[in-house]
């Protein structure tokens, strides 16, 4: 399950995907849509600002606006851009590497390692083909 910081993120992301090529959104009008506390929402977008996805802009008629179209972002590099892992056990990397196994077993000899990387690939393919626009 995601942190609610990340969930928090998708949900704001989506109404700037849904206003993208219009005005900048003030980010107190996305914490009242959503009800996020604004302060919480600050730290998101600062994140998500330092990870390219974001832009500001100051004023009277400022906010946030996407840095790409809705279609360009992933839903998992949102998820990403967050700090969250997407796999399902720590011997599979996001793109469904092996590593060592912590339990100290031979990657052929586990025998849950197949069916969780399964599904972990499952997961993978469908956030990384999910964009933004999916949202609108």
């Amino acid at each position: 399950m995601f942190s609610r910081k990340t969930r928090y993120a998708i949900m704001a992301l989506s109404i700037l995907a849904r206003e993208y090529g219009q005005a900048a959104v003030p980010m107190s009008r996305i914490a009242d849509e959503q009800n996020v506390p604004i302060r919480f929402l600050e730290g998101i977008f600062l994140q998500l600002r330092n990870e390219g996805m974001l832009v500001s802009e100051r004023g009277v008629s400022g906010g946030y606006r996407l840095a790409y179209p809705p279609q360009e972002i992933k839903v998992l590099d949102v998820i990403l851009a967050m700090g969250e892992k997407v796999g399902m056990i720590s011997c599979l990397d996001i793109y469904g590497n092996s590593f060592e196994c912590e339990f100290g077993l031979d990657c052929d000899k586990c025998r849950i390692r197949e069916m969780f990387g399964d599904i972990h690939k499952s997961i993978y393919d469908n956030l990384s083909s999910r964009t933004l626009a999916d949202f609108i």
